[in-house]
């Protein structure tokens, strides 16, 4: 799923919960690291400007071998060994204000695990290279990605429709 789309789904559904941005700031934090990957291919003229909207998460990946210290943030990223810790060390006094965004990381790594096919994380990095690849993929087309989009798209449009008539029903509370 695309950056923007975990944190959709996760706004949507922490939306009355007090911490809703940290959850939604978390459920992005694994893929942070391809911005900062698109600041360098721009500020060192392998992408231009008008290039960046088209760039395909195929041609995205191609781009990660010229820097490798990307590639190793992303696995650890998306590693459920390294979460599982963080989340662990999160009950600790000192550190539980940032559960919120451990629990929103969680979210990003359950929903990779459902729409990553070939391309899929090494989700017991450091320890392992397995991975789970998943029967449908947001963008890879022999892994349904033209059925997934649809749908997505379709759950996207609906669930926007349904906060923007919250919000215009809560607006005509307040003018009461």
């Amino acid at each position: 799923m695309y950056t923007l789309h975990h944190g959709f789904w996760v706004y949507f559904f922490t939306r009355h919960h007090p911490q809703v941005w940290q959850f939604v700031f978390g459920a992005m934090l694994p893929d942070y690291i391809y911005g900062v990957l698109f600041v360098l291919l721009l500020s060192k003229g392998f992408i231009t400007w008008s290039e960046l909207g088209s760039i395909s998460p195929g041609m995205m990946m191609s781009f990660v071998p010229i820097f490798p210290w990307v590639e190793k943030i992303d696995l650890i990223g998306h590693s459920v060994p390294v979460w599982a810790c963080v989340l662990a060390a999160s009950f600790l006094p000192s550190i539980n204000r940032i559960q919120s965004v451990i629990i929103g990381w969680g979210t990003h790594l359950l929903i990779d695990a459902l729409t990553h096919g070939a391309f899929a994380n090494f989700y017991l990095f450091p320890l392992g290279t397995d991975t789970i690849e998943s029967p449908v993929s947001y963008w890879e087309p022999s892994y349904w990605s033209k059925e997934y989009k649809m749908i997505h798209t379709g759950m996207m449009v609906a669930a926007t429709a349904y906060l923007l008539w919250e919000w215009w029903k809560s607006r005509k509370r307040i003018r009461k």
